[in-house]
Parts: structure tokens; sequence; C-alpha cells
């Protein structure tokens, strides 16, 4: 019987190479999104364990958010085994052994797929014990069916050359591997022959794990890539400004990376709506432009309109941090007698221009506020939500003179993650989903002239950068 089990289990591994991405009819592909909607947001709630013996069962469950509608159809994928569920909770025992990057990604009922965020799982496997066949007492070596006794797969050489690179080049793995009908390699590369190279590219250090196998045995061996020169240059698209003139609608768009974008589109939503479309022209690093939406007439609603600007939505531009491209401001509708010109609000305003991380030993999370108002504030409290859930506060006793700033680092919170994971840490504010969130003000403490623009949310990888 474990003869049968061990030849199934091979081949179960041996066809895993032969997985296909499934698309449903009609749906995007999974990690893009219609030009028409928002993407959706997918979070990993729980992989466990996260490391266990090849054969025992793992455990994977996930949700999504929406913009708007409803999420309607998920996908797990594996770095190794390819496509594994269509469902937002399962159990399986069929995973391959070796360390599996696990991809989960939703999508909502405008078919647009969300990003896909990550996760991992190690099966670990061992060579089983005794050969020969134990109901055939006094037999010498054989399987009991006359066959010879099963051999393990022999590794003769598994290595990255080069071993060290700096990030943006590449390094080639190289093995030669033989008694094995199937072989898989970890971190992306999947099925392999028994002999071969292949080229890969990390950016970070990166530990490569060869599994071979025969329908008794498994063999595994290491090497690793050393990366250096970890900051990539990349284009960042931020809005900063939103405003309105007559009947059209207007955004000041910056190019805050660190190397130039190509031509973008930014769309504006009214009241969670797409009106229009407008098309940037490519913007050197730092550079910022002014535009507005050329072919929509905007027009104030009911008592007041929700507009968002959002740059970058087809995501042709690579960018440092996909998570800060939208800006949302409120626009008045309602006009009572005669019109005035605008009055001047003497109050403060707080907003937080910046999160960082302050590595290990320290592994604090810091912010800077500024009161970008024409009153002094006096004290208030700022809130770290971090996963979800309110993780620190800190107490600005001093509160902030008109046009002034300051750094201030939470006091309790040390934020921790796996170094090497790849896990994204999502923020999206008051969704219950993990959440890296800043809010400036939470009491309410300060009357202030614009009460909306208080919160500033990132998405970090693991490790964040500082």
């Amino acid at each position: 019987m474990q003869k049968f089990v061990y030849l199934t289990l091979a081949l179960i591994i041996a066809l895993s190479s032969a997985c296909i991405t499934i698309v449903q009819p009609g749906a995007n592909t999974p990690g893009n999104t219609a030009i028409g909607g928002n993407k959706p947001a997918a979070f990993i709630d729980r992989i466990s364990p996260s490391s266990l013996n090849w054969g025992e069962s793992v455990s994977f469950s996930g949700h999504g958010t929406a913009a708007s509608g409803s999420i309607t159809a998920y996908r797990w994928r594996s770095s190794i085994d390819g496509d594994l569920s269509s469902m937002a909770n399962f159990d399986t025992t069929q995973l391959s052994p070796g360390k599996h990057i696990i991809l989960f990604s939703v999508q909502d009922s405008s078919g647009n797929w969300s990003q896909e965020t990550q996760g991992t799982v190690n099966l670990i496997t061992e060579a089983v014990p005794g050969t020969g066949d134990t109901a055939d007492t006094g037999d010498t070596g054989d399987t009991g069916s006359g066959a010879p006794a099963p051999t393990p797969p022999v590794i003769n050489s598994f290595n990255a050359a080069p071993a060290g690179i700096i990030a943006g080049s590449t390094s080639t793995l190289s093995w030669d591997v033989g008694n094995a009908v199937a072989v898989t390699i970890d971190n992306g590369v999947g099925s392999v022959g028994l002999t071969g190279t292949r080229v890969v590219s990390p950016l970070v250090d990166t530990t490569y794990t060869l599994t071979a196998a025969n329908t008794a045995y498994f063999g595994q061996a290491t090497t690793k890539v050393t990366v250096t020169g970890l900051v990539v240059a990349r284009p960042d698209m931020i809005i900063e400004d939103i405003w309105k003139s007559g009947d059209k609608i207007y955004y000041r768009i910056r190019n805050q990376g660190t190397a130039a974008s190509p031509v973008t589109w930014s769309d504006v939503t009214v009241d969670g709506v797409v009106k229009a479309q407008d098309a940037v022209a490519a913007l050197a690093a730092g550079a910022f432009t002014t535009r507005y939406f050329a072919g929509y007439s905007y027009v104030c609603s009911g008592i007041s309109d929700v507009i968002v600007v959002t740059a970058d939505t087809t995501h042709v531009a690579m960018e440092s941090n996909e998570g800060n491209n939208s800006m949302t401001k409120t626009f008045s509708c309602l006009v009572l007698g005669p019109v005035m010109p605008p009055l001047v609000a003497l109050k403060p305003d707080l907003t937080i221009t910046q999160i960082s991380y302050l590595p290990a030993p320290i592994s604090k999370i810091s912010y800077t506020v500024k009161n970008i108002g024409s009153l002094n504030t006096g004290p208030f409290d700022v809130n770290l939500y971090v996963g979800g859930g309110l993780r620190d506060t800190s107490h600005v006793g001093g509160g902030l003179v008109a046009g002034s700033q300051a750094t201030f680092t939470f006091p309790i919170y040390h934020h921790v993650c796996v170094i090497g994971s790849h896990t994204t840490v999502s923020v999206v504010a008051d969704t219950g989903g993990a959440v890296t969130e800043v809010v400036a003000d939470t009491g309410g403490a300060v009357t202030e002239s614009d009460e909306t623009n208080n919160s500033r949310t990132e998405f970090w990888g693991c490790p964040p950068m500082p």
C-alpha cells in the first residue's frame, strides 16, 4: 500500500508542470483590471501550517474587498504546482514538496481582478525508511515483487553562478540529477528536467531549493543567490490636488519616483462612477503637470459630490508604490443666498505627509505630521493601524504651529515581518483588512478647516523600505 501511495504522489509531482492558468470566460486576466473601475483588493487570512511534512494537509483562507459591487471569484496558485483552487477557503494534501510561493487574487462583480497578494508554505520531505517488503520475512533486499529495491535520487550538483549579483542583474542556476522521475525548483522556477540551467534575477537574497523524487524517495539540495544594491529606480505617480473651474475638473499629478514614467491614464470618479479619462504625457522623475478632463462637463448634484482622481489606472507604470495613486475631495453643491466671495477659514489643518520604517533593532514606525492651516493647533492624538487593528497611539502634547511640521515615532508598537517572504502588507482604510494607516487628530480635539485629509495609507512589502 505504501508503494502505491508514493507512486501516485510522484506522478502528481510530475504532472504539476502541465498546470494551465484558468481565466473565467469574459473575465479580465488576474492581476489586471478593466478601464471602467478601481481594482478590488485581496487578503490572505490564513495559510496553516506554514511548514509541514509532505503529504500532510494545509489549510488556506482568504477574502477580498471591492470599491463597488461585490467579490464574485477567487484564485489561488502556487509557484510550483500552478492553479490550486477557485474557492475562498480550502484544504489540500496534494502540494508538491518544496517551498511554495502562494499567490491569491479576487475578482469583483465588474470583472476587475485584484493584484495578487503573497504567502509561503514549505513542504518538508525525508527518505522513506526501509526499502524491503516487510511482509516477506527473510528476503534479501528484493521488493517482494521480484523487482530490485528502489534507491534514492542522486543530486550530483546544484549551483548558482554567480552566487552574488547586483539587483537587476542575473544569475544562472544549473543542476544535474539522476534516478528521479520529477524535479522541481521553488521560488517561481517550477518543474524542470533532470539536467539543465535557468536564468534568475531575484531582487533580494534568495535560497533556491531543488527537490528530486522517484517512486519511493525524495532528496533536496539548496543554493543561494545574494543580492546587493536593493534600490531600483522606478516612477511613483501621485495626485497632489483637485479643484474645479467652471464645468471642468482640474488636477495636479506628480512623478515623485526616481525614474521617468511612460504615458499614463488618469480617471475621475464622481460618487463612485467613472466619468472621464485623461492621457498624461511621460513625466521625468520629480516632474509634475496640471491637467483637466477635457471631454467631461461637471455639474454638481444634490448636496455634495465625492470626487476621486486616480493616476495610472491602466497600470502601465511599474511604480515603487502602487497604493498612493488616488486623491479624494468633496465638492459642495449648495449655494445659499447671493454668491459671496470665498471666506478664508482661520483654522488649523493637519495632514500626514510621510510614514517611515525604522529598521531593526528599532523596528518601529515613525510619521511626519504637518499643520497646513492658518492657526496653531492644541494637543492631539495620532493612531497607527496595522493589519486592520489599532496598534499604537502617539500624543502630540505641544501641538503644531501653523505651517510647521514634526516627525514622531510611535512609542510601543514594533513592526516585524518574515524577511524574504515577499508578503504584501496591504493598507486599506476602514475595511478591516491588512491596514497600515496613520490618522491625525483621531479624537477630533482640533477644529480644522478640512476634516477629510487627516490620513495617509501605504502598501508595504516585507521587509519595508526605511
